[in-house]
């Protein structure tokens, strides 16, 4: 039986998550609060991984070197940490329900991520499921096992981006990768390689990057990596993949970054999500209904048009998941009456991220307060893969260590 939290002299702030999105709420909130308040961060895993970073797990390097222990970084800046996953908000009482807690909150920050969507194609995910993804470890190392068993028997891939898909950045860097390993095994003409994607052009990454795709274009090419654009997944089954332009791809390995629904533990409280398990929220990151609950990350989604993005789901990178979730943590503050909300809900450098072929890359970044700017660096031979692992290196010392950058 859940156990009922001591009563606490200052307000009781609970953030559900410890994501890019959670860590940026925490941590804000802790900084703008006042030490009466507490600030208790809630998730269902006890160490926080580098997401961006998983797309290497399956070519073999170990995904703890882009990790921390989530109750160590967070108890050293004084908020609380409970490693549990969350089975209820009663919306009425204004309380966290997870295995063996009860948490009352004033005010909630909900950065719980999402999980690939069961429902939405048949044999992409689910019990049944064809297709390999990289969107946590355990499903890096799945598709590890996959990739290893290309090898010992090579064939058609199809790798890419099936339709409502958040993560675009990883399918790409997936597909040059496993390039790159085919070439190093003298497999790579017994393994042809298709890249499909619902994007209008390659590189469009769901912000319009149309700085990107001529030179994607170009790289694909010279790599005879074959591209369907403006395709979506119909079925995926054991050795095809039917798309909607009437083409059934042979496959031996398929590798497609899924659609997402919300938390389950989320979704199942009445009133909280839409019908997909997603979370409304206006421009001040507050729920459309309940305005003491505040959400950021991929499981949230803005309920009105917000400059420069128009009607655009986010986030599609941690950069950016990092920034909301710190948008939402000031907000949440300010309504408790510390702070000053931000100015904007969203940075001007709206988007920023590296591309890693391991021996290619591009540097990608737009920014813009009411259109966008977009911006391609060409980064030739292992730069990208170093700047990569420079900036995994920056991340984890900011998230580990709480240096957030009020807005």
């Amino acid at each position: 039986m859940a156990s009922q939290t001591p009563v606490h002299p200052g307000k009781q702030v609970v953030v559900v998550g410890a994501g890019f999105s959670g860590l940026g709420a925490a941590h804000t909130l802790r900084r703008l609060l006042p030490p009466s308040d507490e600030i208790t961060v809630v998730s269902s895993s006890g160490h926080f991984v580098l997401g961006p970073s998983l797309i290497w797990t399956p070519f073999g390097r170990s995904s703890s070197r882009a990790t921390f222990d989530l109750e160590t970084s967070l108890t050293a800046a004084n908020i609380r940490f409970i490693a549990e996953a969350v089975r209820d908000v009663r919306l009425d009482d204004g309380v966290v329900v997870t295995d063996r807690h009860q948490l009352p909150y004033d005010r909630l920050v909900i950065a719980t991520g999402g999980r690939p969507d069961s429902s939405a194609i048949p044999g992409l995910a689910g019990e049944f499921r064809q297709s390999s993804w990289v969107v946590g470890e355990d499903s890096a190392m799945e598709a590890r096992n996959a990739i290893h068993h290309l090898f010992d028997e090579p064939g058609p891939v199809i790798i890419g981006v099936a339709q409502g898909a958040p993560y675009i950045s990883a399918a790409y860097e997936l597909a040059l990768f496993l390039d790159a390993a085919l070439r190093r095994r003298h497999l790579r003409d017994k393994a042809p390689i298709t890249f499909v994607t619902t994007e209008p052009y390659l590189g469009h990454l769901g912000l319009g990057q149309v700085a990107a795709g001529d030179r994607l274009d170009a790289i694909f090419a010279r790599r005879a990596i074959s591209p369907f654009t403006e395709v979506e997944v119909e079925r995926v089954d054991r050795h095809q993949v039917k798309l909607s332009n009437c083409h059934t791809l042979p496959s031996a390995l398929t590798i497609l970054m899924p659609p997402f629904t919300g938390s389950v533990g989320i979704w199942k409280s009445a009133g909280l999500t839409d019908k997909n398990g997603m979370i409304p929220v206006n421009a001040s990151y507050q729920h459309v209904r309940h305005p003491e609950i505040y959400a950021a990350g991929v499981a949230s989604y803005f309920a009105e048009n917000v400059p420069p993005l128009g009607p655009v789901h986010l986030p599609a990178t941690g950069y950016l998941s990092l920034h909301m979730g710190i948008a939402a943590g000031a907000q949440a503050a300010a309504s408790l009456g510390f702070g000053t909300p931000p100015k904007s809900p969203l940075p001007t450098l709206l988007d920023i991220r590296v591309l890693d072929g391991r021996d290619t890359g591009l540097f990608l970044y737009s920014r813009g307060r009411t259109s966008l700017h977009h911006h391609a660096v060409p980064l030739p031979g292992a730069a990208a893969h170093t700047l990569k692992l420079a900036l995994e290196r920056y991340l984890l010392w900011r998230l580990r260590t709480g240096r957030m950058n009020l807005p």
